[in-house]
Protein backbone atom coordinates (compact mmCIF):
# COMPACT_ATOMS: atom_id res chain seq x y z
CA UNK A 1 0.00 0.00 0.00
CA UNK A 2 1.24 3.49 -0.81
CA UNK A 3 2.28 5.69 2.14
CA UNK A 4 1.59 9.33 2.92
CA UNK A 5 3.49 11.31 5.57
CA UNK A 6 1.81 14.21 7.30
CA UNK A 7 3.55 16.57 9.73
CA UNK A 8 1.07 17.71 12.35
CA UNK A 9 -1.57 15.93 14.42
CA UNK A 10 -3.66 19.06 14.87
CA UNK A 11 -7.21 19.59 13.70
CA UNK A 12 -6.29 20.27 10.06
CA UNK A 13 -3.81 17.38 10.05
CA UNK A 14 -6.34 14.81 11.18
CA UNK A 15 -9.54 16.47 10.05
CA UNK A 16 -8.48 17.54 6.57
CA UNK A 17 -5.28 16.09 5.14
CA UNK A 18 -5.49 12.81 7.05
CA UNK A 19 -9.08 12.39 5.88
CA UNK A 20 -8.33 13.04 2.20
CA UNK A 21 -5.18 10.93 2.19
CA UNK A 22 -7.02 8.03 3.83
CA UNK A 23 -9.84 8.29 1.28
CA UNK A 24 -7.21 8.29 -1.49
CA UNK A 25 -5.96 4.86 -0.40
CA UNK A 26 -2.83 5.83 1.54
CA UNK A 27 -1.52 4.41 4.76
CA UNK A 28 -1.07 7.64 6.70
CA UNK A 29 1.93 8.19 8.96
CA UNK A 30 1.68 11.28 11.18
CA UNK A 31 4.78 13.01 12.57
CA UNK A 32 4.45 15.26 15.60
CA UNK A 33 6.30 16.51 18.69
CA UNK A 34 3.42 15.99 21.15
CA UNK A 35 3.75 12.58 22.78
CA UNK A 36 0.15 12.52 24.00
CA UNK A 37 -1.17 12.86 20.44
CA UNK A 38 1.31 10.32 19.07
CA UNK A 39 0.37 7.79 21.74
CA UNK A 40 -3.33 8.43 21.22
CA UNK A 41 -3.06 7.54 17.53
CA UNK A 42 -0.97 4.44 18.18
CA UNK A 43 -3.36 3.03 20.77
CA UNK A 44 -5.92 2.09 18.11
CA UNK A 45 -4.22 3.23 14.86
CA UNK A 46 -7.40 5.18 14.17
CA UNK A 47 -9.34 8.31 15.10
CA UNK A 48 -12.88 9.66 14.76
CA UNK A 49 -14.27 12.46 12.62
CA UNK A 50 -17.70 14.04 13.00
CA UNK A 51 -19.63 15.71 10.17
CA UNK A 52 -20.81 19.17 11.20
CA UNK A 53 -23.25 19.29 8.27
CA UNK A 54 -24.88 15.91 9.05
CA UNK A 55 -25.75 16.18 12.72
CA UNK A 56 -22.24 15.10 13.74
CA UNK A 57 -22.46 11.65 12.16
CA UNK A 58 -19.20 9.87 12.86
CA UNK A 59 -16.73 7.94 10.75
CA UNK A 60 -13.44 6.30 11.61
CA UNK A 61 -10.13 7.01 9.88
CA UNK A 62 -8.06 3.84 10.27
CA UNK A 63 -4.73 2.42 9.11
CA UNK A 64 -2.84 5.34 10.63
CA UNK A 65 0.42 5.43 12.59
CA UNK A 66 2.30 8.20 14.37
CA UNK A 67 5.95 8.82 15.21
CA UNK A 68 7.52 11.36 17.50
CA UNK A 69 9.93 13.55 15.54
CA UNK A 70 11.94 13.95 18.77
CA UNK A 71 12.09 10.37 20.10
CA UNK A 72 11.72 8.42 16.85
CA UNK A 73 13.80 10.34 14.35
CA UNK A 74 15.18 7.20 12.67
CA UNK A 75 11.69 5.86 12.02
CA UNK A 76 10.57 9.25 10.71
CA UNK A 77 13.54 9.48 8.34
CA UNK A 78 12.84 5.99 6.99
CA UNK A 79 9.17 6.82 6.47
CA UNK A 80 10.05 10.02 4.58
CA UNK A 81 12.49 8.09 2.41
CA UNK A 82 9.73 5.68 1.35
CA UNK A 83 6.59 7.84 1.15
CA UNK A 84 4.74 8.85 -2.00
CA UNK A 85 3.40 12.11 -0.56
CA UNK A 86 4.55 14.34 2.30
CA UNK A 87 2.43 17.20 3.63
CA UNK A 88 2.41 19.63 6.54
CA UNK A 89 -0.08 21.56 8.67
CA UNK A 90 2.05 22.83 11.55
CA UNK A 91 1.75 26.63 11.07
CA UNK A 92 3.93 28.44 8.57
CA UNK A 93 6.28 29.77 11.26
CA UNK A 94 7.15 26.21 12.34
CA UNK A 95 8.36 25.04 8.92
CA UNK A 96 12.04 25.78 9.74
CA UNK A 97 11.80 23.27 12.59
CA UNK A 98 11.02 20.33 10.30
CA UNK A 99 13.34 21.25 7.42
CA UNK A 100 16.39 19.32 8.79
CA UNK A 101 14.35 16.15 9.33
CA UNK A 102 12.87 16.40 5.85
CA UNK A 103 16.34 16.96 4.42
CA UNK A 104 17.63 13.79 6.13
CA UNK A 105 14.70 11.73 4.90
CA UNK A 106 15.02 13.01 1.35
CA UNK A 107 18.80 12.45 1.41
CA UNK A 108 18.12 8.82 2.31
CA UNK A 109 15.91 8.65 -0.77
CA UNK A 110 18.74 9.57 -3.15
CA UNK A 111 19.90 6.66 -5.37
CA UNK A 112 16.99 4.44 -4.28
CA UNK A 113 15.32 4.69 -7.66
CA UNK A 114 12.01 5.71 -6.13
CA UNK A 115 9.69 8.09 -7.92
CA UNK A 116 9.68 11.69 -6.74
CA UNK A 117 7.87 12.31 -3.47
CA UNK A 118 5.19 15.01 -3.69
CA UNK A 119 5.76 17.56 -0.90
CA UNK A 120 3.09 20.12 0.00
CA UNK A 121 3.10 22.74 2.76
CA UNK A 122 -0.60 23.00 3.59
CA UNK A 123 -0.34 26.23 5.56
CA UNK A 124 -2.22 29.52 5.42
CA UNK A 125 0.52 31.23 3.44
CA UNK A 126 1.20 32.38 -0.09
CA UNK A 127 3.39 29.80 -1.91
CA UNK A 128 4.31 28.05 1.35
CA UNK A 129 5.76 24.99 -0.39
CA UNK A 130 8.31 27.12 -2.25
CA UNK A 131 9.41 28.44 1.15
CA UNK A 132 9.68 24.93 2.59
CA UNK A 133 11.85 23.83 -0.35
CA UNK A 134 14.19 26.77 0.30
CA UNK A 135 14.42 25.86 3.98
CA UNK A 136 15.31 22.24 3.15
CA UNK A 137 18.03 23.35 0.71
CA UNK A 138 19.45 25.78 3.29
CA UNK A 139 20.16 22.93 5.71
CA UNK A 140 23.08 21.80 3.53
CA UNK A 141 22.13 18.18 4.22
CA UNK A 142 20.99 17.59 0.65
CA UNK A 143 22.11 19.48 -2.44
CA UNK A 144 19.73 21.40 -4.66
CA UNK A 145 20.42 18.99 -7.51
CA UNK A 146 19.64 15.98 -5.32
CA UNK A 147 16.50 17.64 -4.02
CA UNK A 148 15.15 18.02 -7.55
CA UNK A 149 15.76 14.34 -8.27
CA UNK A 150 13.84 13.01 -5.27
CA UNK A 151 10.92 15.40 -4.73
CA UNK A 152 8.40 17.68 -6.40
CA UNK A 153 7.12 20.77 -4.58
CA UNK A 154 3.67 21.94 -5.71
CA UNK A 155 2.15 24.85 -3.81
CA UNK A 156 -1.38 24.43 -2.50
CA UNK A 157 -4.39 26.38 -1.25
CA UNK A 158 -6.21 24.74 1.66
CA UNK A 159 -9.48 25.44 3.41
CA UNK A 160 -11.69 23.37 5.69
CA UNK A 161 -13.44 24.00 8.97
CA UNK A 162 -11.99 21.55 11.50
CA UNK A 163 -12.59 21.84 15.23
CA UNK A 164 -12.05 19.74 18.35
CA UNK A 165 -15.29 18.18 19.45
CA UNK A 166 -16.92 15.54 21.61
CA UNK A 167 -20.08 13.98 20.22
CA UNK A 168 -21.92 10.72 20.83
CA UNK A 169 -19.74 10.23 23.89
CA UNK A 170 -16.53 10.22 21.85
CA UNK A 171 -13.75 12.75 21.34
CA UNK A 172 -12.66 13.59 17.82
CA UNK A 173 -12.49 16.27 15.14
CA UNK A 174 -15.63 17.95 13.79
CA UNK A 175 -15.31 18.88 10.11
CA UNK A 176 -17.42 20.58 7.47
CA UNK A 177 -18.31 18.76 4.28
CA UNK A 178 -17.13 21.74 2.23
CA UNK A 179 -13.39 22.04 1.67
CA UNK A 180 -10.86 23.32 -0.82
CA UNK A 181 -7.54 21.75 -1.70
CA UNK A 182 -6.14 23.34 -4.84
CA UNK A 183 -2.82 21.88 -6.02
CA UNK A 184 -0.38 23.49 -8.44
CA UNK A 185 -0.65 21.02 -11.31
CA UNK A 186 2.42 22.07 -13.31
CA UNK A 187 4.77 21.24 -10.40
CA UNK A 188 3.60 17.64 -10.02
CA UNK A 189 5.93 14.91 -11.31
CA UNK A 190 3.18 13.96 -13.75
CA UNK A 191 0.67 16.80 -14.25
CA UNK A 192 -1.92 14.34 -15.53
CA UNK A 193 -1.90 12.17 -12.40
CA UNK A 194 -4.01 13.15 -9.40
CA UNK A 195 -2.45 11.86 -6.16
CA UNK A 196 -5.23 13.04 -3.81
CA UNK A 197 -8.93 12.42 -4.46
CA UNK A 198 -11.16 15.44 -3.99
CA UNK A 199 -8.38 17.94 -4.69
CA UNK A 200 -8.57 20.42 -7.55
CA UNK A 201 -5.54 20.56 -9.86
CA UNK A 202 -5.07 24.07 -11.18
CA UNK A 203 -2.75 26.01 -13.49
CA UNK A 204 -3.17 29.39 -11.75
CA UNK A 205 -2.89 28.64 -8.05
CA UNK A 206 -2.29 32.25 -7.09
CA UNK A 207 -5.92 33.23 -7.67
CA UNK A 208 -7.15 30.45 -5.36
CA UNK A 209 -4.55 31.23 -2.70
CA UNK A 210 -5.33 34.92 -2.63
CA UNK A 211 -9.09 34.37 -2.70
CA UNK A 212 -8.85 32.11 0.34
CA UNK A 213 -6.30 34.09 2.37
CA UNK A 214 -7.50 37.58 1.42
CA UNK A 215 -11.15 36.74 2.10
CA UNK A 216 -11.66 33.79 4.47
CA UNK A 217 -8.51 34.17 6.57
CA UNK A 218 -8.92 37.94 6.51
CA UNK A 219 -12.48 37.74 7.81
CA UNK A 220 -11.57 35.11 10.39
CA UNK A 221 -8.72 37.18 11.82
CA UNK A 222 -10.65 40.45 11.85
CA UNK A 223 -13.57 38.77 13.63
CA UNK A 224 -11.15 37.83 16.38
CA UNK A 225 -9.52 41.26 16.65
CA UNK A 226 -12.83 43.13 16.72
CA UNK A 227 -14.34 40.48 18.97
CA UNK A 228 -11.72 40.94 21.66
CA UNK A 229 -12.34 44.70 21.62
CA UNK A 230 -15.96 44.05 22.63
CA UNK A 231 -15.18 41.34 25.17
CA UNK A 232 -16.19 38.26 23.17
CA UNK A 233 -14.30 34.98 23.56
CA UNK A 234 -15.26 33.22 20.31
CA UNK A 235 -15.37 34.20 16.66
CA UNK A 236 -18.96 32.97 16.52
CA UNK A 237 -20.11 35.35 19.28
CA UNK A 238 -18.25 38.19 17.59
CA UNK A 239 -19.83 37.55 14.18
CA UNK A 240 -23.30 37.41 15.73
CA UNK A 241 -22.77 41.04 16.76
CA UNK A 242 -24.34 43.02 13.86
CA UNK A 243 -21.79 45.83 14.16
CA UNK A 244 -18.81 43.48 13.98
CA UNK A 245 -20.29 41.38 11.19
CA UNK A 246 -20.91 44.51 9.12
CA UNK A 247 -17.34 45.73 9.68
CA UNK A 248 -15.80 42.36 8.85
CA UNK A 249 -17.91 41.85 5.73
CA UNK A 250 -17.08 45.36 4.53
CA UNK A 251 -13.36 44.58 4.81
CA UNK A 252 -13.75 41.23 3.04
CA UNK A 253 -15.71 42.86 0.23
CA UNK A 254 -12.88 45.37 -0.19
CA UNK A 255 -10.57 42.36 -0.65
CA UNK A 256 -13.06 40.93 -3.13
CA UNK A 257 -13.09 44.12 -5.20
CA UNK A 258 -9.32 43.87 -5.65
CA UNK A 259 -9.51 40.18 -6.56
CA UNK A 260 -12.14 41.00 -9.19
CA UNK A 261 -9.72 43.45 -10.77
CA UNK A 262 -6.67 41.20 -10.60
CA UNK A 263 -8.11 37.82 -11.58
CA UNK A 264 -11.44 38.49 -13.25
CA UNK A 265 -13.65 36.84 -10.62
CA UNK A 266 -17.26 37.97 -10.89
CA UNK A 267 -18.57 40.06 -8.02
CA UNK A 268 -21.46 37.65 -7.52
CA UNK A 269 -19.16 34.63 -7.20
CA UNK A 270 -17.05 36.32 -4.53
CA UNK A 271 -20.09 37.46 -2.54
CA UNK A 272 -21.34 33.86 -2.63
CA UNK A 273 -17.89 32.63 -1.59
CA UNK A 274 -17.90 34.99 1.41
CA UNK A 275 -21.41 34.01 2.45
CA UNK A 276 -20.90 30.25 1.99
CA UNK A 277 -17.31 29.70 3.03
CA UNK A 278 -17.15 32.32 5.79
CA UNK A 279 -20.47 33.42 7.28
CA UNK A 280 -22.50 30.22 6.86
CA UNK A 281 -19.65 27.99 7.94
CA UNK A 282 -18.39 30.06 10.87
CA UNK A 283 -21.91 30.51 12.23
CA UNK A 284 -22.97 26.86 12.09
CA UNK A 285 -24.76 25.76 15.28
CA UNK A 286 -22.46 24.03 17.74
CA UNK A 287 -19.27 25.60 16.36
CA UNK A 288 -16.96 27.46 18.74
CA UNK A 289 -13.65 28.97 17.66
CA UNK A 290 -11.61 30.69 20.39
CA UNK A 291 -10.49 34.23 19.61
CA UNK A 292 -7.24 33.60 21.48
CA UNK A 293 -6.35 30.92 18.91
CA UNK A 294 -7.70 32.65 15.81
CA UNK A 295 -5.98 35.97 16.56
CA UNK A 296 -2.54 34.73 17.61
CA UNK A 297 0.58 35.73 15.66
CA UNK A 298 -0.57 39.25 14.68
CA UNK A 299 2.92 40.12 13.37
CA UNK A 300 2.62 37.46 10.68
CA UNK A 301 -0.97 38.43 9.93
CA UNK A 302 -0.02 42.10 9.56
CA UNK A 303 2.86 41.45 7.16
CA UNK A 304 2.59 43.10 3.71
CA UNK A 305 1.69 39.91 1.84
CA UNK A 306 -0.68 38.34 4.36
CA UNK A 307 -4.44 38.40 5.01
CA UNK A 308 -4.99 42.05 5.99
CA UNK A 309 -2.29 44.20 4.42
CA UNK A 310 -2.00 42.01 1.31
CA UNK A 311 -5.50 42.90 0.06
CA UNK A 312 -5.17 46.45 1.43
CA UNK A 313 -2.11 47.05 -0.76
CA UNK A 314 -3.82 45.37 -3.71
CA UNK A 315 -6.74 47.77 -3.33
CA UNK A 316 -4.28 50.66 -3.17
CA UNK A 317 -2.66 49.45 -6.38
CA UNK A 318 -6.00 49.48 -8.21
CA UNK A 319 -7.22 52.73 -6.65
CA UNK A 320 -9.98 50.97 -4.70
CA UNK A 321 -11.32 51.70 -1.22
CA UNK A 322 -9.52 49.90 1.61
CA UNK A 323 -10.60 51.83 4.72
CA UNK A 324 -12.16 48.82 6.43
CA UNK A 325 -9.05 46.69 5.82
CA UNK A 326 -6.80 49.39 7.23
CA UNK A 327 -9.10 49.83 10.22
CA UNK A 328 -8.77 46.07 10.74
CA UNK A 329 -4.98 46.39 10.66
CA UNK A 330 -5.17 49.07 13.35
CA UNK A 331 -7.39 46.80 15.43
CA UNK A 332 -4.90 43.93 15.04
CA UNK A 333 -2.20 46.21 16.44
CA UNK A 334 -4.35 46.63 19.56
CA UNK A 335 -4.69 42.86 20.16
CA UNK A 336 -3.65 41.68 23.64
CA UNK A 337 -2.47 38.21 24.74
CA UNK A 338 0.18 37.29 27.27
CA UNK A 339 0.23 33.70 25.96
CA UNK A 340 1.19 34.53 22.39
CA UNK A 341 4.88 35.48 21.87
CA UNK A 342 4.19 37.57 18.76
CA UNK A 343 1.53 39.60 20.52
CA UNK A 344 3.86 40.24 23.43
CA UNK A 345 6.62 41.27 21.03
CA UNK A 346 4.30 43.62 19.12
CA UNK A 347 2.93 45.34 22.22
CA UNK A 348 6.39 45.70 23.77
CA UNK A 349 7.70 47.25 20.55
CA UNK A 350 4.81 49.73 20.44
CA UNK A 351 5.37 50.65 24.10
CA UNK A 352 9.10 51.21 23.56
CA UNK A 353 9.15 52.79 20.10
CA UNK A 354 5.69 54.23 19.47
CA UNK A 355 2.90 53.25 17.13
CA UNK A 356 4.26 55.17 14.14
CA UNK A 357 7.52 53.20 14.04
CA UNK A 358 5.55 49.99 14.63
CA UNK A 359 3.22 50.62 11.69
CA UNK A 360 6.13 50.88 9.28
CA UNK A 361 8.01 47.94 10.81
CA UNK A 362 5.13 45.47 10.82
CA UNK A 363 2.91 46.54 7.89
CA UNK A 364 5.52 47.98 5.54
CA UNK A 365 3.58 51.25 5.19
CA UNK A 366 5.89 54.23 4.68
CA UNK A 367 5.29 57.31 6.89
CA UNK A 368 4.47 59.53 3.92
CA UNK A 369 1.87 57.15 2.48
CA UNK A 370 -1.90 57.35 2.67
CA UNK A 371 -2.00 53.77 4.01
CA UNK A 372 0.19 54.77 6.94
CA UNK A 373 -1.94 57.80 7.77
CA UNK A 374 -5.20 55.83 7.71
CA UNK A 375 -3.84 53.11 10.00
CA UNK A 376 -2.48 55.74 12.38
CA UNK A 377 -5.81 57.59 12.48
CA UNK A 378 -7.82 54.42 13.00
CA UNK A 379 -5.45 53.24 15.73
CA UNK A 380 -6.02 56.54 17.52
CA UNK A 381 -9.79 56.18 17.24
CA UNK A 382 -9.64 52.70 18.78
Amino acid sequence: MKTAIHFGLGKIGRGFLGDLLHNSGYRVVFLDVVDALVNQINETHSYTLFSIDRNFDERVIDNVTAYSTIRQEAEAIQAIAEAETISTSIMFTNLPKIAPLLAKGLKARVDTGREKAIIMACENAIMGTDHLKELIAETGIISAAELDTVAAFPNVAVDRLALDGEHNGKAGIAVSDAFELAIERKKLPDPDKHPILGAEYVDNLDMFLQRKIYMINCGHALSGYYGQRKGYETVQDALRDPEIQAEVCSAVLESASALEQKFGFTHESLVDYMETMMLKRFLMPGISDDIARVSREPIRKLSPNDRIMGPAYLCEEYGLKNTHLLRGAACAMRFQSQEDPQTVELQNFIAENGIQVAITKYTGAKPDSRVFQVILEEYGKL
